[in-house]
């Protein structure tokens, strides 16, 4: 159920004298933003800017000096129920999880938020949080639909650009992009010589990602920096493509014919399945996740068979080990347009940050062994992720295209 709050309890909450019937109802609130009260609308940015640290800060104390976590996922405010979970892990060396849900609700609704508290702020209004200001300052927009074709011949389609319709025929194949930008191969007539197929290739940049149907019905989502290179029609015994980054599969069933991925470190045999495939040349192991069905994974010596909810991780040393029960919906999180951080360090979160935003990461000495929890939607700018990395506990700079994290 939506919720309303006055000003006063707000004011309560962030001068620390609320009851704990009105801690709860403040909560409440986070995750079921109504109507804002008349007398908190026409704020300026900056006294918007001033209101967010404030609140920022208080949850963080709150949470930092508290067992009980409480998780509020930003990706769906006003529909569920906080989780309240007690996390005693402690391992060899120091390492603490940190619950970014209460520290990020705010950054994440931000613009449904005019602001309170109208004279600490018209009293302080010139004291902005430096970083995010900055970051909001040069602000750059998330990641979204943009990939190149390359076709048989060399030629390219920048398909973001392109016209929704009929972009090319490759043989008796034709190339379409429907009006919600997918990729669309369909063969004329059934095409059997083997000499008439055509190798394309798309390919997404840093900030791109998209989504095509192959010729045989197979569904394919491709993650920024990637590649996916496959026939214009699959004539033959198999249906094999090439791939590169991270890429997301629901194949088409075909008994007589199986489908293959070759990746750099792993070749997937399937006859009809879902399943994720993260093999980015920057991250340590080669991991497939099988949601549906069943695969065989192939390393250069190593051999595996998955069942739905296993994970292969295969090294450079073609070393594989599986994982089983792991939580798939992490790891298609960014099908779904969610950032999913859970004890996840870092230098990993920064990875998916750079690719998804277009930025370049570095680091000011060996980053903490510290492991972090969290949600967020990768339709943010990037002002609001930083805005979440600073309340990590983590300092950065911003200069242009380059994030400077600071150890």
């Amino acid at each position: 159920m939506e919720k309303n709050i006055s000003v006063e309890v707000i004011e309560r909450y962030l001068s620390g004298n609320c009851t704990p019937d009105e801690i709860r109802e403040v909560y409440q609130w986070f995750r079921s933003y109504d109507n804002i009260p008349d007398s908190l609308v026409g704020l300026p940015d900056d006294e918007k800017a001033i209101v967010k640290e404030k609140l920022f800060a208080q949850i963080t104390s709150e949470i930092n000096n508290s067992d009980n976590i409480v998780h509020l996922n930003v990706n769906s405010v006003n529909s569920q129920e906080p989780k309240e979970r007690i996390d005693r892990t402690r391992q060899n060396i120091e390492r603490k999880t940190y619950s970014l849900w209460a520290k990020i609700a705010v950054a994440a609704s931000v613009t449904l938020i005019i602001g309170f508290l109208l004279y600490p702020v018209l009293t302080n209004r010139h004291k902005i949080a430096p970083e995010i200001a900055k970051a909001q300052l040069h602000d750059i927009a998330p990641g979204g639909n943009k990939a190149v074709l390359t076709l048989a011949d060399g030629s390219e389609i920048i398909l973001n650009n392109a016209k929704k319709g009929l972009l090319s025929q490759q043989g008796n194949v034709n190339v379409s992009k429907t009006s919600e930008g997918l990729l669309v191969y369909k063969a004329n007539s059934d095409e059997s010589a083997s000499g008439n197929t055509k190798l394309n290739t798309i390919t997404t940049p840093k900030g791109g990602q998209y989504k095509v149907m192959l010729p045989d019905g197979t569904k394919v989502w491709l993650n920024a920096v990637s590649y996916l290179r496959f026939p214009t029609n699959f004539s033959g015994n198999t249906r094999q493509v090439e791939i590169g980054g991270e890429v997301y599969f629901e194949v088409a069933k075909n008994r007589a014919k199986p489908f293959i991925v070759k990746s750099n470190r792993t070749q997937i045999t399937v006859l009809g399945t879902h399943f994720n495939v993260n093999d980015y040349p920057d991250e340590a192991f080669a991991k497939t996740t099988l949601l549906e069905g069943s695969v065989k994974i192939n390393g250069k010596q190593s051999v595996g068979i998955l069942k739905p909810g296993d994970q292969a991780l295969l090294n450079e040393n073609d070393e594989m080990k599986i994982a089983a029960d792991v939580n798939v919906k992490e790891a298609v999180a960014w099908k779904n347009e969610i950032f999913d951080f859970n004890n996840t360090d870092i230098t990993s979160i920064m990875r998916q940050v750079a690719r998804w935003y277009g930025i370049n990461v570095i680091y000011t000495g060996k980053p903490a062994p510290v492991l972090y929890k969290g949600r967020i939607s990768r339709n943010v700018n990037l002002s609001e992720m930083l805005a979440m990395i600073k309340y990590m506990g983590i300092n950065y700079t911003l200069e242009g295209n380059n994030l400077t994290v600071k150890n």
